[in-house]
């Protein structure tokens, strides 16, 4: 009785075995369907790139950087002075005592690039 138990399970075990060789898993095209498909809107987040740290804003989907004295965002392959006018700095952010630069006052725009994510 305990042989015949023994080569029933050694059976099934070999039978579940070769049915997890032979049955082939999901195709790599349709798994990268699925990746493509599941396109999710990156949260905010800092990232170092070219040198620098910059910030992505998922609100306002778009790249924010300081240099200690100003801040900027990145538009039209471009850094530009930032005036706090969208949605980043109104929600967990203090904005202190920070003032825009004045008309006529000549600051040095940031040259460094933002990360693109591969398509």
């Amino acid at each position: 009785m305990r042989t015949t138990t023994m080569w029933l399970f050694a059976t099934l075990f070999g039978c579940i075995l070769a049915g997890a060789i032979v049955v082939p898993g999901p195709a790599p095209s349709s798994s990268a369907a699925m990746a493509a498909a599941q396109v999710q809107v990156p949260a905010d987040h800092w990232r170092f790139n070219d040198g620098r740290w910059s910030f992505w804003n998922s609100g306002d989907r778009r790249w924010y950087y300081t240099d200690g004295t100003n801040w900027y965002y990145y538009e039209n392959d471009g850094w530009r002075p930032y005036r706090f006018d969208r949605t980043f700095g109104r929600e967990g952010f203090e904005r202190g005592d920070y003032r825009m630069p004045a008309e006529g006052t000549r600051t040095e725009l940031p040259r460094h690039r933002v990360y693109v994510a591969p398509r």
